[in-house]
């Protein structure tokens, strides 16, 4: 390896101070260093061996998009609140810096979903790590959508909207619309209704190899996000239409207990453990 791009979340210090650090660090290692502070910049034609992200997860979102079609393992240090992507501890960036570098790190493969929208006047894609999201930009105003899956149609929608989501983004926005938690290296599309109408339109996991094609029956102004950013502005007469895409981003990590994170963050266990010591305890 010999080129490093680092990115850090301009708003924070800590993270200016550490990506300064690490800059210094790597180029005294003989290694080409870019830095980026502006999140979503294209760096794509620096063509980096790794990427070194300084925030919370949604500056590592940035980055993996920033990093275009061919991205490079990514070691993410977590400046946030919860860090789900950005899991490493940013104590000790220099040695995980340095142990990426000789590829001593476990890496976790995740799926990433294309969208594309055609329409008579304008043709446009893209790839999100975590989902495409297609909302109703009036607040209490219910969405009417027709959901497709490789050509035949699966059902129609009326609510807030619809999430189409990957397994990385299954503890994201899809979570909160209760969308099932997936395991984050399986490839897998999420189906999410946000708010239905109908009870009966519940999450479901397709198949990564199925496409989906989404349209909307409605003339108030629709909103496509991806990974929570602001895409376009989605016209009735348009389609948008969904697939795994053949370029995922690999995640590097310092734990090699592939279930730790979640575990921790979602607090799972410590319930049943407590429990388990204090009847131990009182049984001698």
């Amino acid at each position: 390896m010999n080129r490093l791009v680092i990115f850090a979340n301009p708003d924070k210090p800590e993270a200016m101070r550490l990506a300064a650090e690490a800059e210094r660090e790597t180029d005294r290692l003989g290694l080409e260093v870019c830095l980026s502070t502006r999140i979503g910049e294209d760096i794509s034609g620096f063509a980096p061996d790794l990427a070194a992200v300084f925030g919370g997860d949604g500056t590592v979102l940035g980055a993996a998009s920033a990093l275009g079609e061919n991205p490079p393992p990514i070691l993410a240090f977590n400046l946030g609140r919860l860090g789900y992507l950005a899991e490493n501890s940013p104590d000790s960036f220099s040695g995980l810096i340095r142990r990426a570098l000789a590829g001593e790190l476990r890496q976790s493969v995740r799926m990433r979903v294309e969208a594309g929208l055609e329409s008579p006047r304008r043709q446009w894609r893209r790839t999100a790590l975590n989902e495409f999201a297609l909302v109703s930009r009036l607040n209490g105003r219910l969405l009417p959508l027709s959901v497709w899956v490789d050509g035949k149609q699966l059902m129609d929608i009326r609510g807030d909207g619809i999430i189409i989501g990957t397994p990385t983004g299954s503890t994201g926005y899809a979570l909160a619309a209760g969308g099932p938690v997936v395991s984050p290296e399986l490839a897998a599309i999420i189906l999410a209704p946000i708010c239905p109408h109908q009870l009966a339109n519940r999450s479901l996991v397709l198949d990564p190899t199925e496409t989906v094609r989404l349209q909307h029956f409605s003339d108030q102004p629709i909103d496509l996000l991806a990974d929570g950013r602001l895409c376009l502005a989605m016209d009735m007469d348009e389609t948008l239409t969904t697939k795994i895409s053949p370029s995922p981003i690999r995640f590097l990590s310092s734990s090699t207990e592939k279930y730790k994170l979640l575990r921790e963050k979602l607090g799972w266990g410590w319930k049943a453990t407590h429990g388990y010591s204090e009847r131990r305890m009182r049984n001698g």
